[in-house]
């Protein structure tokens, strides 16, 4: 996602370089940030040149933000298609293979995922909304619902309804950090990003398992005895 070098050199930048350079940097700076709490003027200071250059490339704030937007959604296409492939022609695994391609991108992307799905601000207003740039990755998810209603796997309604309802185990998963479930006392012993996905497609499922097979397979007793 527009990748340049963090800092650095005075000069000597092509075109494309520097603006890959500021989208890069403005994307550290939103994941150390947890937010777009910069100029762009500290950007051309972080980068080494200088204010006006980095007008030539970015109108505004904004106009930087819907970039680094737009290509946010592409490269969390990309992380789709190459999930799909690896999946195979299994609806439902492909099903759950763009599970794994959301929060694959989300922890290896914090800067874009903030700024694809996080609290918007002011600099927004001139912005596209999001689902007009997010129309390929989320039609992937369609699909893949379809092709499993098809199949008889997924219960029948609208389909966009029942994606609305499936994004929200990999996204919240995709939100804590490691800490951050540590805290309310999820560790990764305890539940994945995958096994989440499994549990949040039984209501959806028209043949889903039993309640024994749910408890034995993802509730059972811990072995760790207590002191």
């Amino acid at each position: 996602m527009g990748l340049g070098p963090d800092s650095g050199k005075k000069s000597g930048y092509h075109h494309k370089d520097l603006r890959n350079a500021l989208q890069h940097v403005a994307l550290r700076f939103i994941a150390e940030r947890n937010g777009p709490a910069f100029s762009l003027r500290e950007l051309g200071v972080a980068i080494g040149v200088s204010h006006t250059a980095v007008y030539r490339h970015f109108a505004n704030k904004a106009e930087l933000l819907e970039a680094l937007t737009e290509e946010g959604f592409s490269e969390l296409h990309r992380y789709q298609t190459a999930e799909l492939a690896r999946a195979g022609s299994d609806p439902l695994m492909r099903l759950h293979a763009l599970g794994d391609a959301y929060f694959r991108f989300a922890q290896e992307n914090p800067g874009a995922f903030w700024l694809m799905f996080g609290n918007r601000g002011e600099e927004f207003d001139r912005a596209k909304a999001r689902p007009d740039i997010n129309q390929e990755a989320h039609q992937e998810l369609i699909d893949a619902i379809v092709a499993c209603q098809r199949a008889d796997i997924i219960i029948p309604g609208d389909p966009y309804r029942i994606a609305g309802y499936l994004i929200m185990a990999p996204h919240g998963f995709a939100c804590y950090s490691t800490q951050d479930r540590e805290m309310v006392g999820v560790s990764n012993d305890i539940l994945s990003a995958s096994r989440l996905a499994e549990i949040a497609f039984i209501p959806v499922m028209t043949n889903p398992p039993s309640p024994g097979e749910i408890a034995s397979r993802y509730f059972a007793a811990s072995n760790v005895s207590e002191d």
